[in-house]
Parts: C-alpha cells; structure tokens; sequence
C-alpha cells in the first residue's frame, strides 16, 4: 500500500476560491459582487482574455456565490451543500461544458431542452461554456434563441481567448469582461506566497524570472514554479535555477552590452558563440538583449528605475549601464534587434545574421546628440567654440587642394593663428545655416570653390553676378568669418576664375571638332555625322 500523499499541482492546489483572492482582475471582483449585492445579476457574462488569467475560476466563483445558502459579503461561504457540490464536481445545477468538443448543433439543442428544467438545489442554473468561440455558425444560431429570451432560473457564462470570433449577436446579448494579464509584480507576490505556504525558500531573482517567462499567464507561472521546485528543491537559487531551466541570465545581457559599449569586438564575438555552442535559441537571446536595452532605455528616459521588473542589484547594474549610453545609440540598438529578430526567421543560417548584428552594434559610432551640436552652434556664433574631441577623431577627407593654411592677424605677432579651413569645410553646412539669415547672398557659398596662399582665402565661383553679390557684401562676409572663427581679421577675396577654364573647354572641343571634319571620311561615318550631328573625342 502506498502511503505517500497524491500530489496536486499548484494551479489547482491554490485555485482562489473567493473574489478577493483572485489576484490582478480587481475591476471585474468588484462589479460582480455589487451585482449580486444589488440583485442586478445579468444572465449572460462572456469573459474574455488571454490563457491562465483567471476566466474560468472567476465563472466557478460567481457560480458558488449566486447559489450559496450563507454568503459573506457577497462571496461564498464555501461550506454549504451547494458551495461543496460545486467544489467536488457533484452540482447538478452547475454545467461546465468544453466549446471545443461540444460545438455541433445537436449539443446546443441538447443544452436548450435541458436549460428548460429548473435547479434542484440552489436559486440559478448555469452553464460555463469554454472557449465559446470554438462553437460552430448553426450552433451559436442554435444558441441564440434561448439567450433572447431565458428562463429567470438560467444564467450563461462564456469564456474565450479569441472575443473577436464570437458572433457580434452572441456578443451584444451578453455582459463583456475583459481580463486583463498579468502583472509580473501581481505573479511575483501570489508566487511568493504560495512558496512561503508550501516550505520552498525561492530568492527575488527567481520569482521575477519565473514572472517574466509566464508572459501574462498565472497558471503558466504555476507550472513553471512546479517545475523549478522539482529541479532545485526546496531551496532555490537564481544561478541553479538558470542552469535548471537552461536561461541566459541577466549577467550575460549585462556583459554582452559592456562589450558593445567599449567597443570590444573580442568579447563581443566570444559570447555570441557561447549562446551557439551551449544550444540557447537566438531568437530567445535577442527578445532578452532587447529587453535589456529596453531597461537601459528606461533609465535614460525617467533617470530612475521604477519601471524596470528585477531585483535591486540588477537595478543599481543599470543605473551603471545607462551613464555608458546615449538614447539615439539605445535606439539604434533596437532597431538592428528588431530587424534582425524579423530576418532570422526565413534565413537558412540565422547564426550568422545573429553574429552580423552583435558585431556591427559594437563595431558602430556612437551618436550625436543633436542637442549637444546646437549648443556647439551657439558656441561657434558667440565666438567662444572651440572644437570639440569628436570633431578631431572623424578623419579628414582626402583632398589636396585645401590644407589648413596660416592667415596673419593684422593685430600683433601674438595673434598668428591658423585657420581652420579643413573644419570649415566639414561643418560648412552647419556654420552657414546660422548666419544666411544676416547675409542671404551667402547661401550660395554651398556651390563655391576655395582655394588660400600664405594670407588669404579665395573664394571661386562661375557666375559673374555672384562674383559681384559677393564684393558688395565682401565686408561683412569677412566679418562673419573673422566673427564665428574666431579672427580679428581675415583677408578674403571674389574671383571667377573657373569660367576661363570653360571657355577653354569649349574652344578646345570646337578646334577638335574643325580638325575631325577636315579628315576624310568613310560613307558610314558621314552618314553618322550628317544624322546626329557627332564629333571626335581623343
């Protein structure tokens, strides 16, 4: 004879039994017990929700609580005849029936004979109906009739994960709940209680993770607490459970995003081929990193971590991460991650378009604030700027005509400066949207050529009538450049010499074309000629 106690799972084992103790559905508890206070008790209820979030055993509740001989405050006592019929699955007035299996019309016909007949025991009969939306066209057709016009002993509750494939005439007939998922703080606190209850010792840590890979779900969250039990014993530790449920742990995110901060291609590398080598799903691995810079993100945004599900210590690891990032970096991030998430489900190889994306995010420049180049703006027009670190690390581009030259201040000796002719070129853009509203004409300086010799910056342009803008304003275009780089003076001048250099083009061709035509020419070349009008290129 075995003597060992049956075990039940947790899900069942600590079913609530009561409104009030069912966690996170406060909206609902509530309207329901005012309900039945009030004697204002709809005869129909369709519950709707995602899995494990309480649909069912808020329908049991209701089903006891409209029955029992001696409620309290509108709940049932769950002692009486009628609660402990329902309890022990020994109502007759009670019908739970699964919309899966019984979704032909000949089970609503058989459900509509049977509703006709009054309870044996207590006040209402009803019937719970799950997965409604299971239920076929001529049986929710089948089922409407009754729900038009029901008995005042008979009450319906339906519940479904899927509301929008209920019929909007079944719908508009029936009171709608939605429940809500599942807070990870309302799991972690009925988990710990639960855990207290049972003798399990189980660290924050583990209940948050528990939480988190319940998606929503309390019964799901359940289970997986039955199981970790089962792993760990009655002693659980976040490492062991990891290992137990094979997890990539926080560590792993907080590592793998120190590397891309300090741009430690290595070690970036390194742990991308341990998720590989150690079996870890990729898709998994990048919902985490997401996540994870999701958190860092958060703490940019709101400068604390209030919003952020784990432990203090993982708190105070992302206070230290978000002081390495910038938010338009952060954001990046998630964009590879997120496009990367989408492609690596049609690839053949995902393994390399995870390893891609992990590289080029440590591998890629951080961003830069657009704020902080406004104020460098501000600083360049105030005459105070000075160029920041940023600016001396992007490499110059290759180009031999303009070096930064020596321009003198006409001053003193002391004032000798050089002027930044290769930064001009680089921020032109940023340094002439400041001052074209002073000096319009400066807004073609965009299409100009430059060129310097020891004391003076030419400026070049083709057309004629520019050239002449340009003298008139000649001043206060030496104004604006001595005033936004600092000098006291600079010596600046007008030419356009490029349009020589077009007339000689020009010439050339013109020559080239007289040369061509005095060869004599084969018939097919002349016909080509008389047609189209063509000439020699040598």
């Amino acid at each position: 004879m075995n003597n060992q106690q049956e075990f039940i799972v947790t899900a069942r084992k600590w079913r609530p039994l009561t409104f009030s103790s069912i966690v996170g559905q406060e909206h609902i508890t509530r309207t329901l017990k005012n309900a039945i206070k009030t004697g204002r008790i709809h005869h129909a209820y369709l519950f709707c929700g995602p899995r494990g979030v309480g649909k069912t055993t808020t329908a049991r509740i209701l089903a006891r609580a409209v029955n029992c001989l001696n409620p309290v405050d509108n709940e049932p006592c769950n002692k009486c005849i009628n609660c402990e019929a329902v309890l022990n699955n020994r109502s007759l007035d009670i019908i739970e029936i699964d919309g899966a299996s019984n979704n032909s019309v000949d089970d609503v016909r058989t459900l509509r004979e049977n509703a006709k007949y009054p309870p044996s025991q207590g006040k209402y009969k009803m019937y719970i109906i799950d997965e409604v939306h299971m239920l076929s066209t001529s049986a929710f057709n089948a089922l409407l009739k009754i729900l038009e016009e029901p008995p005042a002993h008979l009450l319906f509750v339906f519940a479904t994960t899927e509301s929008h494939k209920v019929p909007a005439t079944i719908v508009s007939r029936c009171q709608r709940f939605d429940f809500r998922r599942m807070e990870i703080s309302d799991i972690v606190y009925q988990l710990r209680n639960i855990a207290k209850q049972e003798g399990v010792k189980i660290d924050e840590e583990s209940l948050i993770t528990i939480a988190k890979k319940a998606d929503g779900s309390m019964r799901d969250s359940q289970s997986i607490f039955d199981q970790v039990v089962a792993l760990c014993g009655k002693d659980i530790k976040y490492t062991e459970m990891a290992k137990a449920l094979h997890l990539l742990d926080e560590e792993f995110f907080f590592n793998l995003s120190d590397a891309i901060s300090s741009k430690d291609t290595a070690k970036a590398f390194e742990l991308t081929q341990m998720v590989i080598s150690q079996g870890y799903e990729i898709q998994e691995t990048l919902s985490g990193l997401l996540e994870h810079f999701r958190n860092i993100l958060t703490t940019i945004v709101t400068k604390n971590t209030d919003l952020i599900n784990t432990s203090e210590d993982f708190k105070k690891r992302y206070i230290e991460s978000a002081r390495k990032f910038t938010k338009s970096d952060i954001l990046r991030y998630i964009q590879i991650i997120n496009t990367t998430e989408q492609a690596i489900k049609y690839l053949p190889q995902p393994r390399i378009r995870f390893e891609l994306a992990i590289i080029s995010m440590a591998e890629m420049d951080k961003a830069i604030e657009i704020k902080s180049l406004i104020e460098e703006i501000r600083q360049l027009k105030s005459g105070h700027f000075d160029f920041p670190n940023k600016f001396k690390d992007i490499e110059k581009p290759i180009d031999k005509t303009f070096e930064e030259i020596t321009i003198t201040n006409t001053s003193s000796k002391e004032d000798l400066k050089k002027f930044p002719i290769s930064e001009f070129l680089q921020n032109k853009s940023d340094f002439l949207s400041k001052i074209i509203e002073e000096i319009p004409v400066l807004s073609e300086l965009t299409n100009c050529d430059y060129e310097a010799t020891n004391d003076e910056l030419t400026i070049l342009h083709t057309n004629k009538i520019v050239c002449d803008a340009f003298e008139k304003n000649k001043d206060q275009i030496n104004e604006a450049f001595a005033k936004y780089f600092n000098f006291k003076t600079i010596k600046i001048s007008i030419k356009q010499t490029q349009q020589d250099k077009i007339n000689k083009e020009i010439e050339n061709a013109s020559s080239k074309t007289e040369n061509f035509n005095k060869i004599e020419k084969h018939p097919v070349e002349k016909k080509i000629i008389d047609l189209f009008g063509a000439i020699e290129i040598k």
